[in-house]
């Protein structure tokens, strides 16, 4: 529950700064830090056995309420982008001249690209009716494994708007901290949640009985 209270309290810091509708900019840390911090941090914990929110689900419920809140998220994540968009073209200034400008495209750009092969992998006959043949299980591996690659982008991509001038002028050293402190928490558990469910763990060897001397039952007269 730690990590669900930091969700909510760093996107809720993050929204009430921001005054969504005071500006057309407003809107972007707004939306963005609703789809990241909190649409697809609640989207990946639902198959948490210790953080969901539904662990009385089945997995395929889970999966469905997972594939909606991804959708919801990359929404909002769009109009985020699409507001810090069109407001730097009203005031004629140039696009993605800051680092996190420059990697927060290329998440997004990779947000697009994780859910298509999200839909891959809730619809495989898509796969197999153009001749391409890849496991489920493995398909599984590999999108979880891109989701943890994913969610590092979207932490990288925060922490470089907790250093922008917007965000600076609005916190002092004590509120920075615990934005940051929060990010961190939520980033551990979504690293822990993907690595210890999905990621190949190392297996201890096992022993094989069927090289084990034969014992001789000898009959006693």
């Amino acid at each position: 529950m730690v990590a669900h209270i930091a969700a909510t309290l760093l996107t809720a810091f993050i929204v009430y700064t921001a005054v969504p509708g005071s500006s057309l900019f407003s809107w972007h840390p707004t939306l963005m830090t609703i789809a990241f911090v909190l649409l697809m941090f609640e989207a990946i914990v639902v198959f948490s056995r210790e953080s969901s929110l539904f662990q009385s689900r089945t997995h395929a419920t889970k999966s469905e309420i997972h594939a909606w809140v991804m959708g919801v998220a990359a929404t909002c994540a769009s109009c985020g982008f699409a507001s810090i968009y069109i407001n730097k073209d009203l005031n004629q200034r140039s696009h993605f001249t800051t680092w996190h400008g420059f990697i927060g495209v290329l998440t997004l750009s990779y947000v697009l690209l994780q859910m298509t092969g999200g839909v891959l992998l809730k619809y495989s006959g898509i796969l197999q009716s153009l001749n391409i043949h890849i496991r489920r299980v493995d398909m599984k591996l590999y999108h979880a494994t891109s989701g943890l690659v994913l969610f590092t982008a979207i932490s990288v991509t925060l922490i470089l708007a907790f250093w922008s001038d917007w965000f600076v002028s609005h916190t002092n050293v004590y509120t920075w901290y615990a934005c940051f402190m929060a990010l961190t928490c939520i980033s551990m558990i979504v690293m822990q949640q993907i690595t210890t469910a999905y990621l190949p763990q190392s297996r201890q060897p096992r022993i094989n009985f069927n090289n084990a001397p034969a014992r001789k039952n000898k009959k006693q007269k």
